[in-house]
């Protein structure tokens, strides 16, 4: 079980996997990320790739979210975010997808373009360049939209992501421990980083 940080369903208890197979993100981590995005989440409409408990996707309905598309390709985990839903009272605010990274585009288009997707892929299988290269930004972020990847060099197969990928730069990276949050906004134009953000890395 995990406490939600933050909200409408601040201090209420949500579901998880049980055994090290998933590994949800921490509560400060949580926190510290909402906190950053507090003014822009109001409203929003996400998608919480990677889902997992669907931790990320119940915080952001949680401030204010107006929906939040839920993708995990395992059975168990997307039953859990289910009965989450049902706990949280938020079912009609979720759509949930049981599908693989490979094969989720088509089932995730209708509900596109996001305002933030949300992105905590398993660290050891190199999903954080896929992630980047494969993915239809285009369609699936509004312009001004963020993607929030976690990801960490000590576990990772990449030791860096880059400034810019396509329609997508990096605006804000920050280190929480051996974990980093890493945020890409869907910029035609070239954009000016968000003071003190870029490499600058907080330790907790």
């Amino acid at each position: 079980m995990m406490r939600l940080t933050g909200g409408s369903f601040k201090g209420r208890e949500i579901r998880t996997l049980p055994g090290e197979k998933t590994r949800p993100t921490g509560a400060k981590l949580r926190q510290a990320l909402f906190n950053s995005i507090q003014f822009e989440i109001d409203g929003a409409r996400c998608l919480d790739l990677f889902a997992g408990s669907g931790a990320l996707g119940f915080e952001a309905l949680s401030r204010g979210a107006e929906s939040c598309v839920f993708v995990d390709q395992s059975i168990p985990a997307m039953k859990i975010i289910r009965d989450n839903a049902a706990k949280l009272e938020c079912r009609d605010q979720c759509r949930f997808i049981e599908e693989s990274f490979d094969r989720c585009k088509a089932a995730v288009k209708p509900s596109a373009p996001f305002d933030f997707i949300f992105c905590d892929p398993p660290y050891a299988a190199d999903f954080e360049t896929r992630i980047l290269n494969e993915l239809p930004w285009e369609e699936w972020l509004r312009p001004g939209g963020r993607l929030v990847l976690e990801w960490g060099k000590t576990k990772s197969k990449v030791d860096e992501l880059p400034d810019r990928v396509g329609v997508l730069t990096k605006v804000r990276e920050k280190i929480y421990g051996d974990t980093i949050l890493t945020h890409y906004r869907f910029e035609i134009e070239e954009p000016a980083h968000e003071q003190g953000d870029e490499q600058n890395g907080e330790q907790n």
